[in-house]
């Protein structure tokens, strides 16, 4: 109960600190073959609205669309819509999954790579904050429609032979390092590839990836682990194995696109991932964004 608390107050807080984007200026949606694809809770829209602007300013064109519950109040939809004039709306629960399980964001993994038949498409979630200069990677990798994923801690792609070796040594408990440790036993992995990164920005190029082979992955992860294959973070891997299979998939260098962690030299990051641990520790994500904020605002 304690930390539910110590959490409420620390994202009231992050939200007073960004509350200047609220009167940043609409971003109206300029019209190309890529989407940019961020799964948006009713209490995160301030924050998207934020992390969305940082990174939309630097791309300067693409679709948005906001994957959201059924339940989202009009009001946050109207604001959503008021400052991304053109934004689309999905409704999470009206996303297909097929054979593949619902909840724990596999909607989201199974709508990129649905979305990407027809258009690169990347995937950016609200806690991530782009204030550096540029976002030249990002730009090459759409110019060549080549798809990329943020470091998750390796930033190289090995086959899956080799990703099992390394989660064996890690030798954690979580699910992902339990089916990764297996990856030997995939079917034909010695011809696939692996990196362990983060589908809390990834891009995925047109044509890359087929639902099939995804839900094949599925399939198989389900297999190795029916008691577990539902818990949390096993959409990051398919992410993961999504990238990694693509024609010349890439990690983002590290540490210009990194995930946030305290004491660590963010000095030469330009895009951070600040993920649910770390996210409000001596508020690096506010002071961040309200530079931003200031950005938007053309000052």
């Amino acid at each position: 109960m304690f930390y539910k608390f110590r959490k409420s107050l620390a994202l009231r807080r992050f939200y007073h600190l960004i509350r200047g984007i609220l009167d940043t200026p609409p971003m109206p949606v300029v019209a190309a073959p890529l989407a940019f694809v961020s799964m948006v809770s009713n209490a995160d829209v301030q924050m998207y609205l934020l992390s969305m602007k940082a990174c939309y300013r630097r791309i300067g064109r693409g679709k948005i669309v906001a994957i959201i519950d059924r339940d989202m109040p009009q009001k946050s939809r109207a604001l959503l819509a008021h400052h991304f004039p053109g934004i689309e709306f999905q409704i999470l629960e009206d996303i297909d999954v097929g054979p593949c399980q619902r909840g724990g964001t596999w909607e989201r993994v199974i709508y990129m790579v649905r979305r990407s038949r027809e258009e690169y498409a990347i995937q950016i979630d609200c806690d991530t904050l782009a204030f550096g200069p540029d976002l030249s990677e990002v730009l090459e990798c759409i110019r060549d429609n080549r798809s990329f994923t943020l470091s998750g801690g390796e930033r190289d792609l090995v086959d899956m032979p080799e990703a099992a070796v390394r989660a064996r040594k890690i030798n954690h408990p979580h699910v992902t390092m339990a089916i990764e440790s297996r990856f030997d036993e995939y079917p034909n992995a010695t011809g696939l590839r692996y990196v362990r990164g983060s589908s809390g920005f990834a891009g995925f190029a047109k044509g890359g990836f087929n639902l099939d082979r995804l839900e094949e992955f599925h399939a198989v992860i389900k297999g190795w682990f029916p008691d577990r294959y539902t818990e949390w973070g096993t959409e990051q891997i398919a992410s993961n194995f999504a990238i990694s299979n693509a024609p010349d998939g890439m990690v983002l260098p590290f540490p210009k696109y990194a995930n946030f962690v305290p004491h660590d030299d963010t000095s030469k990051s330009e895009f951070l991932h600040f993920i649910g641990t770390y996210r409000f520790d001596g508020d690096y994500f506010a002071n961040a964004g309200r530079r931003v904020i200031t950005e938007l605002h053309g000052n």
